[in-house]
């Protein structure tokens, strides 16, 4: 949702100018001791990934304890499809032909609201969003806003980019190519927009709380290609999903999502808490957002979970001391996207 929490969720303005030109090596962060015992209904990471995207695909738990054939020969498919460097970058969905240019201006502060609006105005459905978030309850302004250059100054550079990056991603993840589909996508969505709120609140004061909000919005920007491979695959009926299969396609959507990340040309620091967080061989994340991504798709996901009953109302992500947060700050990540949900509901 786009709404009341722009100032609770961006805090400072993002400073101007980030260039993106290379991935810069990572700063090793030190692990934190986790002395605060585990909360009531705390579960561990692996556990919540596998009930998610189970919820994703909508089936249910599996107690097969390895790969079926059909189901090596799926994941086959997918790497093939999908693995390394040499997958049809033309395969991932487009940016809109303004958001380049327009990301650019908006990492600028001092671009005025008279550039923005006019390169706003190339998109009208853009044009429209930006008016209905100027003219939200959370605003609350004497008259109705009706120009696109009046909406521009109200939301300022971070709720602009916001909005421009939610009507990009939002119709990636949500399709309705199926009825499968469809619900698939509704959840993704979900996740998308909780883990880069879950993002900006674990990285506040050590993340640039714009491009948490991206990192998190572009967590699952891979799943929907990754589900239609499996649909088409020959054997999908045969399919059991034991819980190894789920995970490696985890691994492939948190892969592809990065491919996305770096072909759209993200910041430099939001692809690297992306190649972090799909890298299965590292310990735990090294940066600071990178760390923050991690722990927050996995709350993003449990919050998900709750919602769809799926999970108890009293589960948190059980912290560990690679993750890198204590439990009492997951627990207030939790506490702060219930009340958020509530507030906007």
């Amino acid at each position: 949702m786009i709404g009341r929490f722009f100032r609770k969720w961006f805090g400072v303005r993002a400073k101007a100018g980030v260039t993106q030109e290379r991935l810069v090596p990572p700063v090793a962060v030190p692990v934190v001791a986790i002395d605060d015992e585990a909360a009531p209904g705390a579960l561990p990471a692996e556990d919540i990934e596998d009930r998610f995207y189970r919820l994703v695909f909508g089936i249910g738990p599996s107690h097969d304890q390895g790969m079926t054939p059909a189901e090596q020969t799926t994941l086959r498919r997918v790497r093939d499809a999908f693995g390394g460097e040499r997958f049809d970058v033309g395969s991932l969905p487009r940016l809109p032909a303004v958001v380049p240019q327009l990301m650019r201006s908006l990492r600028n502060d001092d671009t005025d609201s008279r550039a923005l609006a006019e390169q706003i105005a190339r998109d009208a459905v853009l044009v429209g969003e930006v008016i209905r978030v100027a003219n939200s309850a959370y605003f609350r302004t004497a008259r109705p806003v009706a120009s696109l250059p009046q909406a521009i100054t109200l939301l300022g550079h971070d709720g602009l980019r916001r909005v421009v990056m939610q009507m990009v991603m939002r119709p990636i993840l949500r399709t309705d190519d199926s009825e499968a589909g469809r619900q698939a996508g509704e959840r993704l969505w979900e996740h998308a927009e909780r883990c880069a709120r879950a993002c900006v609140f674990l990285g506040r004061g050590v993340c640039d709380p714009f491009e948490a909000f991206l990192a998190g919005l572009a967590s699952q920007t891979g799943a929907q290609a990754i589900l239609r491979e499996v649909e088409r695959a020959p054997d999908s009926a045969a399919l059991a999903f034991s819980r190894l299969f789920v995970g490696a396609l985890r691994q492939q959507i948190e892969r592809l999502s990065l491919h996305a990340a770096r072909h759209w040309n993200f910041p430099s620091r939001v692809v690297q808490a992306l190649a972090e967080r799909a890298d299965p061989a590292d310990a735990g994340a090294r940066t600071p957002l990178g760390r923050a991504l991690l722990a927050s798709s996995r709350m993003a996901m449990l919050d998900v979970l709750v919602e769809r009953g799926a999970a108890d109302a009293d589960a948190v992500l059980l912290a560990t001391p690679a993750q890198g947060f204590s439990q009492a700050r997951l627990l207030a990540c939790r506490d702060d996207l219930r009340a958020t949900a509530v507030a906007e509901a």
